[in-house]
């Protein structure tokens, strides 16, 4: 009786590493933007920026440009694996808790946010190879293709998944309330951030999404990881669990 206890307590505790693909996910995309920032000039261009400042910042420094977008490219796209490697597991939960419909909605919703974010990371290496070198016209296009796959699309698209993650855990209890609450949130910001495709002002929209959405992502990859994967208890003890 002592053996089986023990084998049902470690099989309990046993961590699946793809839990910590949100964590990962986070971390690789916050640290593009910290070098990023470090290694080009100062100051930054939207689509929304006139084509005179685009102009200034692309000839400030051209080489420490180029080699902030490489390293931009690099860290975003790993960060975008990370977040591909992180379908499973939000599969997977959403699956235990709610449904295989919704399982299969989050699984296209992050997929597509992923797909993305890497077609984003690839238009950065783009722009470190063309640097001041294109014409403005063309460097604006892929500018603006990097932002706006990178920015608009790509959140909303993960915070629609967000918000169904995060309902499914409030509904059936299967989150902490407070993660489950913001989630749903978060992922009602990060739609809004699609407006910034017609409107400026739309555009505050993406840091709430994105920023806030990059808490959420590492307290549920946390929970996740230290609750044994998708299927564990993330509320703590006494806390109804549903097949």
């Amino acid at each position: 009786m002592t053996s089986a206890a023990t084998l049902t307590h470690t099989s309990a505790q046993r961590r699946d590493p793809g839990a910590l693909g949100g964590l990962l996910y986070v971390l690789f995309f916050v640290a593009s933007l910290v070098v990023a920032g470090m290694l080009g000039p100062s100051g930054a261009v939207t689509p929304y920026s006139s084509d005179a400042d685009v102009q200034s910042y692309r000839l400030k420094d051209p080489a420490a440009l180029e080699n902030a977008f490489r390293i931009l490219g690099l860290l975003q796209g790993l960060s975008a694996l990370a977040l591909l490697a992180f379908v499973p597991c939000l599969t997977e939960f959403v699956r235990r808790y709610g449904s295989e419909a919704r399982a299969g909605v989050v699984r296209a919703l992050v997929t597509v946010a992923g797909a993305l974010l890497l077609l984003s990371a690839s238009t950065s290496w783009i722009l470190a190879q063309i640097g001041s070198r294109a014409e403005l016209s063309t460097f604006r296009a892929v500018s603006d293709l990097s932002f706006i796959t990178g920015a608009g699309p790509a959140i909303a698209t993960l915070g629609a998944a967000v918000f169904l993650v995060a309902a499914t855990g409030r509904v059936n209890r299967a989150l902490p309330a407070w993660v489950a609450w913001s989630g749903m949130v978060i992922g009602v910001a990060s739609v809004l951030s699609m407006s910034s495709l017609v409107a400026e002002g739309g555009s505050a929209f993406i840091p709430i999404g994105r920023f806030f959405g990059f808490i959420w992502f590492i307290a549920l990859s946390v929970l996740l990881w230290r609750r044994g994967g998708p299927t564990g208890d993330l509320t703590g003890p006494g806390t109804p669990r549903h097949p």
